[in-house]
C-alpha cells in the first residue's frame, strides 16, 4: 500500500477533504523533488521557490525544509524508494464556499515518494519532439512564475503536443517570443553561445535551468537569456530542455522543420557535468 505524508503524518489513507481549496479552486502549489539513493536533491532551491510563490499569493506556509526533508526520507524509506520523485504540495486548506480565501483556517500540506525511471532510451534516440502550443501565454500573469496547482493550461498545450504524437509543447508569448515548455525550461547552442528566455518572458524560474546555467558557466560557457523568436530557434545548431526530473533532455525536433537530431556536443557535455553532481 502507497504511503503518503498529510499534514506531517505518514498514513495510506490517500483521501483529500472534498473542501480543501487545492481540489476545489486550485489554491495551492506544488514542487517535484527528485529522489537519488532515497534523498532528495536540490530541496533547499525547491523550498525556496515555494516559499517565494507562497509570498505571492499570501498563503502561510504549514512546513519547512527541515520537516519535509525528515518526512520524504521516512517516505522513501517506507515505499522502498531510492531513484525516485516527492512531490510536495501545499492548500490553502479546507475552506468556505467560493473564491474568497478569507475564513479558511489553515494550510494543509501532502507528500508522497514514488519510483521514477529516467527516459534514458528517449534520451538516448535523441529526446523530445516538440510542437508548438496553439495558446499565447501572458508574461505578465502572476501565475506564470510559480507552480501553481492551477496548471489547465499546460494540460491542455501538453495533450495538443502528445495527440499529435509529441513529447511535449513550446509556448510563445503574445509577442511571439519564446517562453518555455509545459514541464521543462528551453536551451538552445548557436556559434557555441548557450541562449534561454529569461524570466520576463513569463517562464518558470527552474531549478535546473538555474543550475544549468551555473554550470555553463564553469564549462567556460557563455549563457544569454533574452527574448528570442522562433527564427533565433531555427538558426541553433542543438536544443535541450531541462526539469528536476529529465534533468537535461536533448529536444530532436520542432515543429518537425527545425530537426536538430541527436544530443549535441554541448548537451552532452552539460549532461555529463550535471550527473557529476548527483
Amino acid at each position: 500500500m502507497q504511503k503518503v505524508v498529510i499534514n506531517g503524518m505518514v498514513t495510506d489513507d490517500l483521501r483529500v477533504p472534498l473542501d480543501d481549496r487545492g481540489f476545489t479552486v486550485g489554491d495551492g502549489l506544488f514542487e517535484t523533488i527528485p529522489l537519488y539513493g532515497g534523498s532528495a536533491f536540490l530541496l533547499g532551491a525547491h523550498m525556496e521557490r515555494m516559499g517565494r510563490g507562497a509570498d505571492l499569493i499570501g498563503l502561510t506556509m504549514p512546513v519547512d525544509e527541515k520537516k519535509v526533508a525528515y518526512a520524504i526520507s521516512d517516505l522513501a524509506r517506507a515505499n522502498n524508494v531510492s531513484r525516485g520523485v516527492a512531490r510536495l504540495t501545499v492548500t490553502r486548506g479546507p475552506g468556505p464556499r467560493g473564491y474568497s480565501s478569507v475564513g479558511t483556517a489553515k494550510a494543509w500540506w501532502y507528500l508522497s515518494a514514488r519510483q521514477y525511471e529516467m527516459p534514458e532510451k528517449k534520451r538516448e534516440e535523441g529526446g523530445y519532439k516538440v510542437l508548438l502550443s496553439p495558446y499565447r501565454v501572458d508574461p505578465d500573469n502572476p501565475l506564470r512564475g510559480i507552480k501553481s496547482v492551477s496548471a489547465l493550461d499546460r494540460v491542455m498545450a501538453t495533450d495538443y503536443a502528445v495527440k499529435l504524437g509529441a513529447d511535449e509543447a513550446l509556448s510563445l508569448t503574445r509577442t511571439e517570443h519564446i517562453a518555455s515548455l509545459q514541464a521543462s525550461n528551453i536551451f538552445w547552442v548557436t556559434g557555441g553561445i548557450l541562449r534561454t528566455p529569461s524570466l520576463d518572458c513569463g517562464i518558470l524560474a527552474g531549478v535546473t535551468r538555474k543550475k544549468v546555467i551555473a554550470l555553463a558557466k564553469k564549462e567556460g560557457l557563455e549563457t544569454v537569456e533574452g527574448k528570442y523568436l522562433m527564427s533565433d530557434l531555427a538558426g541553433a545548431q542543438e536544443a535541450f530542455a531541462t526539469n528536476s526530473l529529465i534533468e537535461i533532455m536533448p529536444i530532436s525536433s520542432v515543429e518537425g522543420w527545425i530537426d536538430f537530431g541527436k544530443a549535441g556536443p554541448i548537451t552532452l557535455r552539460l549532461l555529463k557535468a550535471y550527473k557529476q553532481l548527483i
